[in-house]
């Protein structure tokens, strides 16, 4: 029996995971991949080092070698959270998880390989799945060029061209920041119905921002990276020249396991209160599956260490009780 199992690999769980091992519980954390957002590369054409989604990007040239800095705010502490449980045996398990139950006072978690573990407690901190793009080269070209995530650091995109595709506060706030510094932003609305937005308004009237409402993509087009978006609208075609894409068509949280007992709004994110709690006792969640506001690689740290306090504090009540008999 584990005081604690923690399901996921990102910051967010690796947080609660290097929280519990510090107060010394007895935990688990299931994983698919370690590192979650951390994982991810992005090349862009450039002559110069700069920021784009998360990313610091360098494109090296033949006399050069990459500069090997980290590539997100944060990152580096992941991945010292990640070594430090690597170097503990039994408290990483790499698998997929199936199921959850709860039974009494007790969390079942079903894995595809080992079987059931059983905690006390239970974070959940899966993260989510970008809604993919599905036309010809968005699969090649990721992380070459397209990205899922409008930028957080686009002032440093200076004089380059980038496409954002969606209609999302997520996408209209990536295209605002990118307008701040990019020579030309192509706003492409694969679905017009969701424009009430004053985000939008203030858009229309940057004079670098061109809006393609109503169109969809066609294509996504380049060579080593992304060099052009076909869209389309009614037969009509344009060619977009550009040096980056960003696609945002909405996020899918990773809730199917808990989502049959705890608490999700509309959208499937877990909701939590101000402690990470959910709406089923002993459940925590951490992270971008929750409705918690941002998507960064430090709040998900943040978070995460939050749920583990919390977990932490759930259980210390049950086992100074156990103690005691």
């Amino acid at each position: 029996m584990h005081d604690l199992i923690i399901v996921g690999g990102g910051a967010a769980a690796l947080s609660s995971a290097a929280y519990a091992l510090g107060k010394q519980l007895n935990a688990l954390i299931i994983y698919e991949q370690l590192g979650g957002k951390t994982n991810f590369h992005f090349t862009v054409r450039s002559e110069e080092d700069f920021l784009v989604g998360h990313i610091l990007v360098h494109l090296a040239f033949p006399e050069e070698k990459p500069v090997g800095e980290s590539q997100f705010a944060g990152e580096e502490t992941v991945h010292l959270f990640e070594r430090q449980i690597k170097a503990r045996s039994g408290v990483a398990l790499r698998d997929r998880v199936v199921g959850v139950s709860k039974i009494g006072d007790v969390f079942h978690v079903e894995t595809e390989h080992h079987g059931f573990q059983h905690g006390r407690a239970l974070i959940v901190a899966t993260g989510v799945a970008p809604r993919a793009l599905d036309v010809p080269g968005a699969h090649e070209f990721l992380g070459q060029g397209l990205g899922y995530s409008p930028t957080t650091y686009a002032r440093l995109l200076d004089n380059k061209r980038a496409a954002v595709i969606g209609t999302s506060t997520r996408a209209l706030r990536g295209a605002a920041e990118l307008s701040r510094s990019a020579a030309q932003v192509y706003l492409v609305e694969p679905d017009p119905t969701q424009t009430t937005n004053l985000l939008l308004d203030v858009l229309r009237h940057r004079p670098n921002v061109e809006i393609f409402e109503g169109y969809k993509v066609l294509e996504v087009v380049g060579n080593s990276t992304v060099e052009h978006v076909v869209i389309e609208r009614d037969g009509k075609r344009h060619d977009l020249n550009v040096d980056a894409a960003f696609v945002d068509l909405g996020l899918q949280p990773n809730t199917g396991i808990v989502s049959h007992f705890v608490e999700t709004d509309p959208e499937g994110f877990i909701v939590v209160d101000s402690r990470n709690a959910t709406s089923l006792p002993g459940l925590f969640a951490a992270g971008d599956v929750t409705t918690a506001f941002g998507e960064q690689v430090l709040i998900a740290v943040g978070d995460g260490a939050r749920a583990g306090l919390s977990a932490y504090e759930y259980l210390l009540t049950k086992l100074l009780e156990e103690s005691a008999e």
